[in-house]
């Protein structure tokens, strides 16, 4: 008989064996090794048990392996971490754009057709020009729904009329959604039909939140083993984002720029030059 475990949203599922192959695989992990690990958590995973239960099991072996993996296993935890106000996953998703060559503005106010709105993140390539509302849950199981998706979209119809109407040099071309946690079938549905963009956990396939992260290593600094909730504050108000900015430092920079004490410092440049090692 199949083993049932609880999900964060509180749903139950199987075990699904190979989907935690795949999520080890994901962090670094060689296949071998995954299949092993999967193998010994398997074993341990006791009907009902709850996917956090697991994802502990995991994290813990997988460190034995290595810290780096360990660490890259942690990306949607990480991201649930930058809270509590969506701010941080704002500036967070504004780094994650520029790296993949738009010009980004946060924090904005365009006048619509009917009223003003305040906008999360303008982004900017080629001939298209996009404004994006982020949608942060600190709480990995809680799915964006429809209802969140019919308000974007509405505003982003608000703000593309008068930018047309307007004639900009650049009007505004698409609306995104963009969240750290799933959306719902009904919010996918909904999107897929009016043409708003959804970025999010897993979705879609190809250019979902994941693996925009992982393509180019855009790990945020939460993912980080040492790093506690008063050196986030810290990093965050001196703009240092991703273990990317702290990689790309040396030692002695990053202790003078991080506004962090010597050891904390030195702490989490170690860890980044892990995850983020040079090319």
């Amino acid at each position: 008989m199949a083993t049932t475990v609880i999900k964060a949203s509180g749903k139950e599922e199987v075990f699904d064996f190979g989907k935690l192959i795949q999520s080890l695989v994901r962090s670094g992990a060689p296949e071998d090794v995954a299949a092993d690990i999967a193998s010994r958590v398997e074993v341990q995973v006791a009907p009902s048990a709850h996917t956090r239960h697991i994802y502990r099991l995991a994290k813990k072996m997988l460190r034995k392996y290595n810290h780096a993996s360990e660490m890259k296993y942690s990306i949607k935890k990480a991201l649930s971490s930058l809270g509590p106000s969506g701010f941080p996953f704002e500036k967070y998703f504004a780094k994650i754009l520029a790296a993949y060559g738009y010009t980004v503005a946060l924090d904005r106010i365009l006048e619509g057709f009917c009223v003003s709105h305040e906008v999360d993140v303008i982004a900017s390539k080629d001939h298209e020009r996009c404004v994006i509302e982020c949608k942060y849950h600190t709480e990995g199981g809680k799915a964006t729904d429809v209802k969140v998706a019919m308000y974007v979209h509405s505003r982003v119809e608000d703000i593309k009329k008068a930018s047309s109407l307007n004639k900009d040099d650049l009007p505004i071309t698409q609306g995104w959604l963009v969240t750290n946690t799933r959306c719902t079938s009904d919010a996918i549905r909904f999107a897929e039909c009016t043409g708003l963009k959804i970025v999010s956990w897993r979705y879609p396939e190809a250019g979902s939140l994941e693996s925009m992260i992982e393509g180019k290593r855009l790990y945020p600094v939460t993912i980080l083993s040492s790093m506690k909730k008063q050196s986030l504050d810290v990093l965050l108000r001196n703009n240092i984002v991703l273990a990317q900015d702290i990689a790309d430092r040396g030692e002695e920079e990053f202790i003078r720029e991080s506004g962090l004490d010597i050891r904390t410092a030195r702490a989490l440049k170690s860890e980044a030059d892990k995850i983020c090692p040079c090319t």
